[in-house]
């Protein structure tokens, strides 16, 4: 099991937990908050991951409430202990790290497996300080430069999850070529977010394909995606879309599904991980 260093990915584990033990108990929620003496919201609420479970309601109500034997009760009060924790990035505020994008690092930093196909840039994950300060002194929102560096210390944070230990991030990555193609701040920059690419790729949890504009259509030109593992077979992932102001959180079995057989038939039409490779530096060189 992930040592998961994000409280967020406890809490979403506690409530598939409390969920499927509420339902081999045959109760619904509407017991579940009699028993609690708080609404039928609340109980939905915890069951949603929106809210941390009371450790006292835990202990005292739901395990006893559920016939969860007594040996495994230290399991679901550790759990709940440790998703009322703050995570590292939410010492940001709301203007660097807005709510919707929060949830998504707290996912992040805990995901055993992250499959991404990106059409338009290089993933914050595998970016250099350069090109992620270049990205976002092009977006619409208006930043003073102590902000700028803000949110790039915030970004190299967040790779941090590709090298813990003992369980590194897996993670995988479909590129269009337009990534490699398009100009991030200056070819100076582009040379040494390429270059850090393939050193990227000797990781052996790191993997990057490359589709080439020869290859015609394909399933990702409806937009960027990334689909999100946790270490718990019971948890079916999420399918995350981001848009301008915000973004999906997709977790529905046939959300789930589309989203992965998008991206194998992108793995399928993408260069194998080593031509991939292969065509990155030969993009590299061309900036020199």
């Amino acid at each position: 099991m992930v040592e998961a260093s994000s409280p967020t990915v406890w809490r979403r584990w506690l409530a598939f937990e409390l969920t499927r033990l509420r339902q081999e108990a045959g109760l619904d929620q509407k017991a579940v908050s009699k028993a609690l003496r708080c609404t039928v919201g609340k109980v939905s609420y915890i069951e949603t991951a929106e809210r941390p479970v009371v450790l006292r309601d835990l202990d005292e109500v739901l395990l006893p409430l559920y016939n969860v034997p007594k040996d495994r009760w230290p399991t679901y009060l550790d759990a709940a202990k440790r998703s009322r924790q703050k995570g590292w990035w939410e010492s940001h505020g709301q203007a660097s790290l807005p709510s919707w994008f929060s949830l998504y690092v707290g996912l992040e930093q805990g995901a055993a497996q992250i499959r991404t196909y990106e059409g338009q840039f290089v993933p914050g994950l595998l970016q250099t300080r350069d090109y992620t300060e270049a990205v976002l002194r092009r977006s619409t929102a208006e930043r003073a430069d102590s902000e700028i560096e803000r949110l790039v210390q915030l970004r190299m944070a967040r790779q941090d999850a590709l090298v813990r230990e003992p369980d590194p991030l897996r993670f995988w990555v479909v590129l269009d070529e337009a990534v490699l193609r398009r100009v991030v701040g200056s070819p100076s920059v582009m040379r040494s977010q390429l270059r850090h690419l393939v050193d990227a790729v000797r990781h052996p949890k790191i993997t990057v394909q490359v589709l080439p504009f020869a290859h015609g259509a394909h399933p990702g030109m409806t937009g960027s995606f990334s689909i999100l593992g946790f270490q718990w077979p019971a948890d079916p992932g999420v399918a995350f879309v981001e848009y301008r102001s915000g973004a999906l959180y997709l977790e529905q079995s046939h959300e789930i599904e589309a989203h992965t057989v998008a991206f194998e038939h992108l793995c399928a039409l993408a260069l194998t991980p080593d031509d991939s490779v292969t065509m990155v530096e030969n993009v590299a060189e061309e900036y020199s």
